[in-house]
């Protein structure tokens, strides 16, 4: 009797283990994609770059479209004025969700949220890619470092294909509601599809004010301003006699 309990037990948990790896299989019928973002330049004024390898669609690439939706922390912004311009000479493609304040520093700002329309990558056959200038915001003085550093979001991936689904194994994946592009009114349906971040963690570093170096930076500032105050006045006593209409 025990040992036809232990059969019982033992058949039951290789029918689970065959039952968890079918399930495991299956999920992983839709291919996991690769996403490798890097930030260019220094200073303020950067360039995102985010490229998605569509290998595992490649033969559904050509009627596929990418959507970036990337959150932009309150220490960074992108500017509307430029992107307008970009989009005009089809070079970016972006819709801002909400108000951009370019004025504002980092601790009175907000963060944002970008839908980055992603191009062909005239490198890789079946990539897409995207880069869009962002700018760092003015944080608070420092006492201890000369730079800030911050994390930036992985952003969330959205496929659009000519049919329902870009892969049939990806059934199980949420599909999410957004503009079908840039000019478009209407909304689509696009898969939100999972993906391997490279690097995992996206790290900026802004640089800041010295909180040391305040005294000085003010001196220099008011001694400036008197100095060129001063300039302009002499400039206008001397030519003030051009300014006196002479009378007829």
């Amino acid at each position: 009797m025990i040992m036809q309990e232990r059969q019982v037990i033992f058949t039951f948990i290789w029918i689970s283990l065959f039952f968890v790896a079918s399930d495991s299989v299956a999920k992983s019928s839709c291919p996991v994609q690769t996403v490798k973002r890097e930030i260019l330049n220094r200073g303020f004024h950067r360039d995102l770059v985010t490229r998605l390898d569509l290998g595992g669609f490649a033969e559904q690439v050509k009627r596929c479209r990418v959507l970036f939706r990337q959150n932009i922390p309150s220490a960074l912004f992108l500017d509307p004025y430029q992107l307008s311009s970009l989009r005009q000479h089809n070079q970016s493609e972006v819709i801002l969700l909400a108000a951009v304040d370019l004025e504002a520093p980092e601790y009175l700002a907000t963060g944002q949220t970008a839908l980055i329309y992603a191009k062909p990558d005239p490198a890789c056959i079946h990539c897409f890619i995207s880069i869009v200038p962002i700018h760092a915001r003015y944080h608070r003085p420092s006492a201890v470092s000369h730079d800030e550093s911050f994390t930036l979001q992985n952003p969330q991936i959205l496929i659009f294909c000519s049919k329902d689904s870009p892969h049939s194994g990806c059934s199980d994946y949420p599909v999410v509601e957004a503009p079908c592009g840039v000019d478009s009114g209407n909304t689509c349906g696009w898969l939100d599809v999972p993906y391997i971040p490279v690097p995992k963690k996206l790290l900026l570093e802004v640089p800041v004010g010295m909180t040391q170096h305040q005294p000085v930076v003010c001196t220099v500032t008011i001694a400036v301003t008197l100095v060129c105050t001063w300039m302009i006045l002499i400039a206008v006593y001397k030519h003030s006699h051009l300014l006196v209409k002479p009378s007829v």
